[in-house]
């Protein structure tokens, strides 16, 4: 005779299962993408509960993190999130989203200066995180920098040429100088 274990099952992904801890131990994974969802769907404090159960059993998940600084962020909370993303980047100083979500902060904080050094810190990270080269254009003309924003821009365009975003704002980057020499 064999002795048969019962199979668990699979977290069935209703929000009743989301908050389960013992289905969140086997696999957090839908926890962490419902919780994107709801980012998706502008349901902040949905994405926040989620993210906050999923961080008081798991507080060394950088992607768990991440997802609660990008929520607090959103919900303008921005000094709790910062401290949330330095948190991770305290456990991964190696992850260009934590330093890119860190630059979206300091964007928010209007903090350009410290935007501009952590979206580098992305790129230096990851010289494929197409995101923070599409920002650092993006923040350069919040800061009427557009001659750093045209530099930026045709870079961007050079390193992601299958981005369609690429040319349209180099066309606006370039019409918005034009403008400014009258």
């Amino acid at each position: 005779m064999q002795n048969n274990k019962p199979l668990l099952a699979p977290p069935r992904n209703t929000e009743q299962d989301l908050f389960n801890i013992e289905a969140f131990k086997r696999d957090a994974d839908p926890l962490i993408e419902k919780a994107y969802d709801f980012i998706e769907e502008e349901n902040y404090q949905k994405a926040f509960e989620l993210f906050a159960f999923a961080a008081s059993i798991d507080n060394e998940n950088t992607e768990i993190l991440n997802g609660l600084g990008i929520t607090l962020c959103e919900m303008g909370r921005l000094t709790e999130s910062l401290k949330i993303l330095e948190r991770a980047m305290r456990i991964d100083d190696k992850d260009p989203v934590t330093f890119a979500n860190i630059a979206g902060v300091y964007w928010e904080l209007e903090d350009y200066e410290r935007a501009l050094y952590y979206y580098q810190r992305a790129i230096d990270i990851d010289p494929y995180i197409e995101e923070a080269h599409y920002n650092i254009v993006n923040l350069y003309i919040d800061m009427n920098a557009l001659y750093a924003a045209l530099i930026r821009c045709t870079e961007f365009c050079a390193k992601f040429p299958k981005d369609p975003e690429g040319p349209e704002l180099l066309s606006n980057i370039m019409l918005n100088l034009a403008i400014s020499l009258y």
